[in-house]
């Protein structure tokens, strides 16, 4: 069974799109759970999970090791009877997420899902010392909740973490999204699009993938 987690964050913050994505997956047969947090449970050895959101992954996958767990555009990326917009060659940035940086599998998809939309995608190259881009995730401390929940995953993560006080995340997001030269950046992460939003100068615009895809 194919099991879909829309992610409380992604939901809120993306209402109808949420809901779009929602119905096309339902029309494939796929069950589409609530939060990660109370309804993980569901899952059994053989199910599939589907996700939008990073820790919604991490919180799973450590919780069901029997489980497959896979990002929902894997998934989509895989269909045959795909009708996604056409951006007619929109010259656009991808900005990529610290915690998906061992998912190749799901950066290849988001990379083809761009490619059959008729993007023309442009990538920044790190910069040496750089923090991973992940919004402000690797620049706070790790969350007491998300370690109660996955604690295996998510200590893991701590030794990566540069945490700075509010002042020093606004520099770096402000310097790190200076860098980019399109009008449109993307990216398939909810706290990187928070980080772009705020780090974005004027007249440049942070778009989740899912938005472009499942447009109004």
């Amino acid at each position: 069974m194919y099991i879909y987690f829309p992610s409380c964050k992604f939901t809120e913050s993306h209402p109808e799109v949420s809901e779009r994505i929602k119905a096309f997956l339902s029309a494939r047969g796929v069950k589409i759970a609530g939060c990660c947090r109370l309804t993980h449970g569901g899952v059994s050895e053989g199910d599939t999970a589907l996700t939008i959101c990073q820790s919604c992954n991490i919180i799973v996958k450590e919780n069901h090791p029997e489980a497959r767990v896979v990002s929902v555009f894997e998934f989509i990326d895989s269909l045959d009877d795909l009708d996604l917009p056409d951006l007619g060659g929109e010259a656009i940035s991808l900005q990529d997420c610290y915690r998906a940086k061992d998912h190749s599998s799901e950066k290849a998809a988001v990379r083809s899902l761009l490619d059959k939309m008729n993007a023309e995608v442009t990538e920044l190259p790190p910069l040496p010392g750089e923090p991973d881009f992940d919004g402000t995730f690797p620049l706070s401390p790790m969350s007491r909740a998300n370690l109660a929940i996955a604690p295996k995953s998510f200590s893991a993560m701590e030794k990566d973490l540069t945490p700075m006080d509010v002042d020093a995340q606004v520099r770096y997001l402000k310097d790190h999204c200076a860098r980019f030269e399109t009008e449109r950046v993307v990216c398939y992460c909810n706290s990187c699009l928070s980080g772009l939003k705020a780090g974005l100068p004027e007249g440049r615009i942070a778009v989740h993938l899912a938005e472009l895809m499942f447009p109004g």
